[in-house]
């Protein structure tokens, strides 16, 4: 974690993001304090585990009331203390085996519940090696997978062996799990395959915390259909439904463009500037390589 292969993103005094070098944990560290903060403004139970222990402690339990059905290992706390936290230095091994098994046993008291309220626990899985004993780390895996759980991996590292093996885990399991990147990396994917869309901070980090959609699996496997990309805008922009493009594309653009001059420019991870979601002459020519398909109307 002392590698200083990993990146942050801090605000120079415009406000606008910038990426500069940092060790893994100084990167890890930017997203759990992210994560913190979002879990305490949404008052949404999250409990965090370090592998190795602090001195400030090894388990926080942040925003949880006792009613969230999910048993917690540690001491109630705010978002401070997860960040005093994670300002202390990584220590130890990479004990994953034992503690995927220890959440395990924290979940499964609770999986009728969960399945009963049609309800998943967010596992998240944040580490740049591998285990101490692979065979035995499948084995809990799948253990946890038996559980209404949904499981993200956060690779804090680029190692092509480290990559390689979290890519054959996901293949050897049961039920899928979402392997992310950081941010830029996982831009760099989707823009291969949707360059109209600004995969910005704030999306990477909604789907490190656990949002499941199918649309956002597919962002960096395929191009998305013209009816997909306007689903998928709807959900990122908030707005309200969005006209068919393949039934009236002059109507969607306009629209689309009313729309994102009420939002203010995101981080963009691929050019490393401010942009807005949605680049809209991109996603023109996406959706006018089908046109002579159906009857649209070109702006």
């Amino acid at each position: 974690m002392q590698s200083m292969d990993g990146s942050r993103l801090v605000r120079d005094q415009r406000g606008a993001l910038k990426s500069i070098a940092s060790t893994r944990w100084a990167e890890l560290g930017d997203v759990i304090c992210e994560m913190a903060d979002v879990a305490s403004a949404l008052g949404a139970a999250t409990h965090f585990h370090l592998l190795n222990p602090s001195p400030i402690g090894q388990y926080f339990a942040l925003a949880d009331d006792g009613t969230s059905g999910v048993a917690g290992a540690g001491a109630a706390c705010n978002a401070d203390t997860i960040k005093a936290a994670m300002k202390t230095s990584p220590g130890g091994t990479t004990p994953l085996t034992e503690h995927v098994q220890f959440i395990t046993s924290l979940i499964a008291p609770s999986a009728q519940h969960l399945r009963t309220q049609g309800q998943k626990a967010v596992v998240v899985l944040a580490t740049d090696g591998l285990p101490n004993d692979p065979n035995s780390f499948l084995h809990a895996l799948q253990e946890l997978q038996r559980l209404p759980v949904w499981l993200v991996v956060r690779l804090c590292t680029n190692e092509e062996h480290v990559v390689k093996y979290w890519s054959d885990i996901d293949a050897q399991l049961e039920a899928p799990l979402e392997t992310l990147d950081d941010v830029h990396g996982e831009a760099q994917e989707v823009y291969e395959k949707n360059p109209w869309l600004t995969y910005a901070p704030s999306l990477h980090l909604a789907r490190t915390m656990g949002l499941q959609d199918k649309l956002f699996d597919l962002l960096d496997e395929q191009s998305l259909l013209p009816s997909q990309a306007k689903t998928l805008i709807e959900k990122i922009v908030g707005c309200k439904e969005l006209p068919e493009p393949e039934i009236d594309q002059k109507l969607f653009f306009d629209s689309l463009r009313r729309e994102l001059s009420n939002l203010p420019p995101v981080y963009n991870p691929v050019f490393k500037t401010m942009k807005p979601w949605i680049d809209v002459s991109k996603l023109q020519r996406l959706l006018n390589k089908g046109k002579d398909k159906g009857d649209c109307i070109i702006s």
